[in-house]
């Protein structure tokens, strides 16, 4: 080495070794205040830290204590490694004649061996091996007990659990912990310098995270739970390298693009590598050899994009083409076929799939009915039964009051609301992207079998991103003023505006849809100041116009603020169950890494492993097809690379908003609190189509862009038309049965014919009472079957289920009386010769309706 460069050597050293030296101490000094472990009762304030699947507490002459769910945990944080002894005061309460319960015990993948826990509260203490990464969980499981009166499935009552280290106070927590506490400070000073900061400030910045991880030494219970050691060990390894050596990562990445850019295949290569990747990763090639395929392949498919002009000033709203100004204006019509698509692919046998309501549907079309036949009650948020504001009820109510209950138009608001989206999409993103753009980014919205899902149920899933959209759009036309050109007469600036003021209304009106209303308020403000940015002049310019927006919005949700004040409890009880942090997963249970799991799978779920539940989607397929989910990853990338662009901005900032509900909510990824990130998935696929596809020019670009588009629309059609309308997984999670039954108690006294409108229809008692029966025989008389005979006198049908056994068959014609016979006519599963109900008919008429029932 050069004694020249040896004191810039040295002196380079020397920042990053104070930093270490002060870390450690400060974790020495830490370490001689440590006490790891804990002890707790039930009921203690935070006692669901450290206790899962518990019920609530309740209280004897004994005290208070918590009955556990048959499977159940107890975590134990700070120990790192270390055993631990766990003691834990239980008892069974078993009546007289019903064995003990036996707890099996298991702790990082050993098996402990088990307990018998007795009558009364004891103590028992186990020895238990923990973790040195991750979070550990000291497992239980026994059989499940529910008591006479309690529908609860019962495990064992505990009153008091403590956790305590089974060797003396260390030096220093264990080594894989301390070695990640000593590089937290280290991470924040390195990445400060990347960003440029300056070099006390970065200092300052790791000197302040020393003094943090001294406390989380001295407190190592908390600091276990509020900062796990998780992801060892690519994290430290992998952000450190990064830091350490970005100058060289960087110049490789520049002579690896300079390469690929001046060898165009390069970039056709990598378009059909990273597609192939998608396509083997659902045909079952590990997610971790698809997504380094689909990485490369994009990056390299970057290198077709065609220099982006520099975004002009935003234009009047007749030259309106987004980021481009010279790109081709779009006539009108191809939009109005979008959207006829769009409603078409909703409206088409929406009676017929999904295969049969849903129990929440179903509530939803009885409050519509409420609210439709009864003037006094009119609902701000309904608490009882369907937990939502009350929004989709009132613009159902007029829809199922005219047309009847039936499964088409319970549906119907839903349907045209997620066929409308398109078209609102394509007036928010026209600005922010273009209108050719806006345009594809329409059409992929409507076609998309995870919005198509969304809208062909009676759900309020779609409305407020519909209304969100529609605010966007008048929000960022509005805020034109603020550009200095509208200031030349009175009128342009009252269109403003009346713009910001309708934007504000549908924002609040977004708030009484679905949960995720919630941020549409927030979703709009960010992008009013992605808009405006850090000019003074231009907020000062849009002030009179954002105050009229905001009162508006105000105003608009001043009832349901109303009701927030006095109701809190009852407002936030589904946002509080299905929080994150109430989870009762006995793999991670810190708020860290709950967040991170949860992050995880909503990134992986566009291209890897979507949506479980087949309500929402087909259960574990990507949310996007291939085609789709490609075009999203070369957009996003489009995007990041624009960071001085607003329109690109603003679509990177409403997606952000809307994962907040998804990511802090439990069963991820759940296509219903993360279907705010679609439509902006949808633009940024189209940015990339524009920028890599259409832009350049050239035939065989156009013919790619145009077989892309294609190929996403075949395929989910196909996915949901075909595929999901006969897969279980999927008409398995709707109720078939009850769906049956109320449509042919309600046909009766739809029947023109006098002989059928005076049949009885007759189905099991337990049945007629659950809420799709009850609304698709709104208004209707129904007739329950208990096993004893029936009236002889005039025709009959009787349903039973599919499983009836063939006792309860006999008994059931039996109780028909003379005449009675078994019906051929009867519903079937989608795809299927399985029925899904047996029918048993009294003459003549029995017989016709079946048949008109289920030809």
């Amino acid at each position: 080495m050069s004694p020249i460069f040896a004191p810039r050597r040295a002196s380079a050293l020397a920042a990053p070794a104070l930093l270490l030296l002060i870390t450690l101490a400060a974790m020495l000094l830490g370490a001689t205040q440590a006490t790891p472990g804990y002890t707790i009762r039930a009921g203690d304030a935070g006692d669901r830290r450290y206790l899962v699947r518990f019920f609530e507490v309740e209280e004897n002459t004994d005290g208070t204590y918590r009955w556990s769910q048959p499977l159940f945990g107890v975590y134990l944080y700070g120990f790192d490694g270390r055993p631990a002894i766990v003691t834990l005061r239980m008892a069974s309460s078993r009546p007289t004649g019903v064995a003990a319960p036996i707890l099996s015990v298991a702790s990082v993948g050993h098996d402990l061996g088990q307990i018998t826990v007795g009558s009364g509260f004891r103590r028992y203490h186990i020895l238990s091996p923990t973790s040195a990464v991750g979070e550990t969980a000291l497992s239980f499981r026994t059989d499940a007990y529910v008591p006479a009166g309690d529908p609860r499935d019962l495990g064992v009552a505990l009153t008091n659990a403590a956790a305590a280290p089974l060797a003396g106070r260390p030096l220093l927590p264990p080594p894989v912990r301390s070695l990640f506490l000593l590089s937290l400070p280290l991470i924040v000073w390195l990445l400060l310098l990347r960003l440029h900061s300056r070099p006390a400030l970065a200092f300052g910045a790791g000197l302040t995270m020393a003094l943090v991880m001294g406390w989380a030494t001295a407190r190592p219970t908390d600091s276990g739970f509020l900062l796990p050691t998780l992801g060892w060990p690519w994290w430290p390894t992998l952000p450190l390298a990064a830091l350490i050596f970005s100058s060289q990562i960087g110049v490789g990445l520049r002579w690896a693009w300079g390469w690929a850019i001046a060898r165009p295949v390069v970039g056709w290569a990598g378009l059909a590598l990273a597609l192939a990747s998608l396509f083997a990763i659902r045909a079952g090639l590990p997610a971790s050899l698809g997504l380094t395929g689909l990485l490369v392949g994009a990056w390299a498919a970057l290198t077709l994009e065609s220099p982006l002009p520099s975004p002009p000033a935003p234009l009047p709203l007749r030259q309106e083409r987004g980021e481009d100004a010279s790109a081709p204006i779009v006539p009108w019509w191809p939009i109005m076929v979008i959207l006829g698509m769009a409603l078409f692919l909703r409206l088409y046998n929406l009676g017929g799939q999904p295969a049969g309501l849903w129990r929440d549907e179903s509530r939803h079309g009885l409050q519509a009915l409420m609210i439709w036949n009864d003037p006094t009650y009119r609902p701000v948020y309904v608490a009882a039964g369907a937990d939502l504001p009350a929004l989709l009820f009132y613009l159902m109510a007029p829809v199922v009051g005219l047309l009847g209950p039936q499964v088409w138009s319970d549906r119907l608001v839903s349907a045209v609301v997620g066929g409308l989206t398109p078209l609102a999409l394509f007036w928010a993103a026209s600005p922010l992207i273009g209108r050719r753009p806006a345009l594809i980014a329409a059409a992929l919205l409507a076609w998309a079998s995870w919005g198509l899902s969304m809208s062909r149920w009676a759900f309020p899933a779609t409305l407020d991103h519909l209304l969100t959209l529609t605010a966007v759009g008048l929000a960022w036309r509005g805020l034109q003023m603020a550009d200095g050109r509208w200031q030349i007469g009175r009128l342009p600036s009252a269109i403003c505006h009346l713009q910001l003021g309708l934007a504000g209304l549908l924002a609040g009106l977004a708030t009484y849809a679905y949960h995720t209303g919630r941020v549409s308020p927030i979703a709009l403000a960010l992008v009013v100041l992605v808009r405006l940015r850090l000019s003074p002049s231009a907020w000062r310019r849009a002030l009179p116009g954002l105050v009229i927006a905001a009162t508006v919005g105000l105003l608009t949700m001043a009832p349901l603020l109303s009701y927030i004040a006095q109701n809190y409890g009852n407002y936030n009880r589904r946002v509080s169950q299905v929080s994150v942090l109430s989870s009762n997963y006995l793999d991670t249970h810190t708020p860290l890494g709950l967040l991170l799991d949860n992050g995880t799978r909503y990134l992986l779920m566009w291209h890897v492993q979507g949506e479980p539940n087949g309500r929402h989607h087909m259960p574990d397929a990507p949310m996007l097809d291939p085609a789709t989910g490609l075009l999203l990853l070369l957009g996003l990338a489009l995007a990041l690379r624009a960071p001085r662009s607003p329109g690109r901005m603003a679509i990177l900032a409403i997606p952000a908003v809307y994962l907040v509900p998804a990511i802090f909510s439990s069963d991820a990824p759940h296509a219903m609190r993360a279907l705010g990130m679609l439509a902006p998935a949808c633009m940024l696929a189209a940015l990339a189509v524009e920028s890599l596809l259409l832009r350049p020019g050239g035939r065989a670009r156009q013919i790619i862009a145009v077989g892309l588009l294609v190929f996403s629309l075949g395929f989910n059609t196909w996915l949901y038309f075909g595929v999901m309308r006969v897969e279980p997984r999927v008409y398995g999670e709707f109720d078939l049965l009850e769906t049956a039954l109320g449509r042919a108690a309600q046909a009766p006294a739809l029947s023109a014919d006098p002989e059928i409108h005076a049949l009885r229809v007759y189905m099991p008692d337990r049945l007629r009472g659950t809420d799709t029966v009850r609304f698709l025989a709104y208004g209707v008389a129904t007739y329950g079957y208990t096993g004893d005979p029936l009236p002889a006198d005039g025709s009959a049908l009787l349903l039973l289920p599919a499983d009836a056994s063939p006792a309860a068959q006999a008994t059931a014609l039996a109780a028909l009386g003379p005449g009675a016979a078994a019906l051929d006519h009867v519903p079937y599963k989608p795809g299927t010769r399985d029925p899904i109900i047996i029918a048993f008919g009294r003459g003549e008429a029995a017989a016709r309706l079946a048949t008109e029932l289920w030809p």
